[in-house]
């Protein structure tokens, strides 16, 4: 990450999530975000060899372990859906060690950089289903995920980021927005639950992650399906702005 170029898009966008604040507010929550991302970045890195030992000591669930564990013990499938806050990547990793696999939706394109960050995430309990802007390769994966999800299966799904296509749209710090389909036909295709989960970085530098109680999106009512979503994000990333990945301007 080039630091002009990086440091440029965090403080053209904060002032249009977050408005009113001062500007000392908005220099600390960019100072945070660029040492969070380094370290980020780092345990990226590390990943693709660091495994159970490393996982147990870095990551643990912080609230919600009755959620998650009820589901786990119910065996009828479901998805834990999270947003690009603290570390999903190893939230996903050490929950796959813990409690049995899981199916990730990842983007595939024909890059270095994006063939990199697959290699690393490899090596986990964590299967990878691809997903691309081909419609038919994204069909392919969601029905993939349908048929695990009837089998008893877990999917995680990182959800927060803006979809290019699709008819679901909400609203996110003010904004409308397209969201990914994804977990509303999946949810109404199957009947099973979602899970919501966050993870953060504490002070000391542990993961931890937060379980919320688990809900339905039967697609009944669109925008209330869509709803519990934006609002599960925005609150969280309302509360750790400077854990968040500001990838996006979408304001």
């Amino acid at each position: 990450m080039k630091k002009e170029k990086w440091g440029f898009k965090i403080k053209r966008i904060l002032p249009k999530v977050f408005k009113g604040k001062n500007e000392q507010w908005y220099k600390r929550i960019m100072r945070r975000n660029s040492i969070h991302l380094m370290k980020f970045a780092g345990e990226v890195l590390k990943a693709h060899y660091k495994m159970d030992y490393f996982l147990k000591k870095k990551c643990y669930i912080a609230e919600g372990r009755e959620f998650l564990e009820q589901l786990v013990n119910e065996n009828r499938g479901f998805m834990i859906v999270t947003c690009h806050l603290g570390n999903w990547e190893y939230a996903a990793a050490w929950l796959a060690m813990e409690y049995g696999e899981i199916y990730a939706p990842v983007f595939v394109e024909d890059s270095s950089g994006n063939r990199a960050l697959n290699w690393i995430r490899t090596g986990h309990r964590v299967n990878m289903l691809e997903a691309s802007y081909d419609p038919r390769v994204s069909t392919k994966s969601l029905i993939r995920m349908i048929r695990l999800l009837e089998n008893g299966k877990v999917v995680f799904i990182v959800s927060d980021q803006e979809a290019l296509g699709g008819d679901y749209t909400g609203k996110l710090f003010g904004k409308e927005i397209k969201v990914f389909g994804g977990p509303f036909i999946l949810g109404k295709k199957t009947g099973r639950p979602i899970l919501p989960m966050y993870t953060i970085r504490n002070d000391r530098d542990k993961i931890e992650l937060y379980f919320e109680p688990p809900f339905y999106l039967d697609g009944k009512n669109k925008d209330e399906d869509i709803a519990k979503l934006t609002t599960f994000f925005e609150r969280n990333i309302s509360k750790y702005p400077d854990q968040y990945l500001w990838s996006q301007d979408r304001w």
